[in-house]
């Protein structure tokens, strides 16, 4: 965009620069910057100095906040032509909300010096930053209200994650880690948090399979002739109502069954209902984890086919690093790469590193977004991640689960 291009712009789409001095525009331009983000980057990021007013050219972003339960919360959308800065600018306090791109965007960045000289100067932009200054101040306000109760909640509440599993009505969660080799496997009751059932299938694809579970009273062990997911999966639809299982009378009781899944990429950002589509676009992210993620279309499928009534659901391990910024996730490689051939950072364990944040935040009983944590997931893989008030900023682990730390197996 030439500078001419950028001043029809301000002039015609930006209400702020409405009836401004062309003179000043232009001065504004040479001391600014147009700077491109990219999907998922984060322009403003909470509890952070903010030192330009923003003008988006192009693209959408998002302003939200991470809740206590690390879900994102919108608050708004920003457009072309829209502002963003300008409370933290004026005011001097931090940022109290995420920005982040939704798609590719672009935007014009004024430093808070040409803001102060220039742009506060002129009256009619100055009653528009007054006004603008004003209601997102309001909305500021019911926000830190908003926390100052979800504080009080937190600080009361025994539970505040809903790590019990308690619901109004009593269901039953199966949550399936599908291995090459192995089925790993807990049966959750609501109704009795403390009762479940936890086993594995092991040696599948062998002569012999090994099959032990334990419920709240005994440890089973079973011998199963050498078979397939298939198999291993019918041992499991088995036991959980033999006599010595006893945690259902059918399969069709399971109301919900979570499925790890290594790789989201970048198309999946949380949690999902696995329908066919999401079966194929898993199928095609096996080029980023051949080991992992053909296999885990196999439990799906398999899952899928004994427990036919339960609603199925897909956590992928990657979606907690969704939240990266680009210096975290880029290598640095010619830029291409990136573009071309997805090769970036997408980091791992985010189940675990979530889970461990969040522990964290109830141990010390304080709200999970007001923390810089830490988190370590130590085992035959291992990966630490930086938590910065509720998002995962780095992480060791990169565009495959070797990079990182010193494994025991890797």
């Amino acid at each position: 965009m030439t500078d001419s291009e950028l001043i029809e712009f301000l002039t015609n789409r930006v209400e702020l620069f409405k009836d401004f001095p062309i003179d000043k525009i232009e001065e504004l331009i040479k001391g600014s910057r147009v700077v491109t983000f990219e999907p998922n980057e984060a322009i403003i990021e909470f509890g952070k100095e903010v030192r330009f007013l923003g003008v988006f050219i192009e693209g959408e972003a998002e302003a939200a906040l991470i809740d206590d339960s690390g879900q994102q919360r919108s608050i708004e959308t920003k457009k072309p032509g829209d502002i963003f800065g300008v409370v933290p600018l004026t005011t001097g306090d931090r940022a109290f909300a995420n920005l982040i791109c939704v798609s590719h965007c672009k935007a014009l960045l004024i430093p808070r010096d040409f803001f102060s000289q220039i742009l506060v100067t002129h009256s009619p932009a100055l009653q528009y930053i007054v006004r603008l200054v004003s209601h997102r101040s309001k909305l500021m306000a019911l926000e830190k209200c908003g926390r100052e109760a979800e504080r009080s909640v937190f600080r009361q509440c025994e539970d505040p994650y809903g790590f019990l599993l308690k619901t109004d009505e009593p269901i039953k969660i199966l949550v399936i880690n599908c291995g090459s080799s192995s089925l790993k496997y807990t049966l959750f009751d609501t109704s009795t948090p403390e009762r479940e059932v936890r086993g594995k299938v092991d040696r599948i694809g062998h002569d012999e399979m090994d099959h032990i579970f334990k419920t709240d009273k005994d440890e089973i062990r079973k011998k199963l002739p050498g078979g397939t997911h298939a198999e291993a999966f019918n041992a499991i639809v088995e036991a959980l109502p033999s006599e010595q299982g006893g945690f259902i009378k059918s399969p069709d009781e399971i109301i919900a069954i979570g499925h790890r899944v290594v790789h989201g990429g970048t198309i999946f950002q949380n949690s999902v209902i696995i329908d066919e589509k999401v079966i194929q676009e898993i199928e095609k992210l096996s080029e980023l984890a051949p080991l992992h993620n053909p296999i885990n279309v196999i439990g799906i499928k398999e899952a899928m086919r004994v427990f036919p009534s339960a609603q199925h659901v897909a956590v992928f391990d990657t979606n907690f690093h969704q939240t990266l910024p680009t210096y975290a996730y880029l290598y640095g490689l010619p830029y291409e790469l990136y573009k071309k051939n997805n090769i970036r950072r997408y980091g791992f364990h985010g189940i675990s590193h979530l889970y461990v944040a969040l522990k964290s935040a109830e141990f010390l009983k304080r709200p999970f977004t007001e923390l810089e944590i830490i988190s370590c997931h130590l085992g035959n893989g291992a990966s630490m991640c930086a938590v910065d008030h509720g998002r995962s900023i780095d992480t060791t682990m990169g565009l495959t689960p070797v990079e990182g730390l010193i494994m025991g197996t890797r």
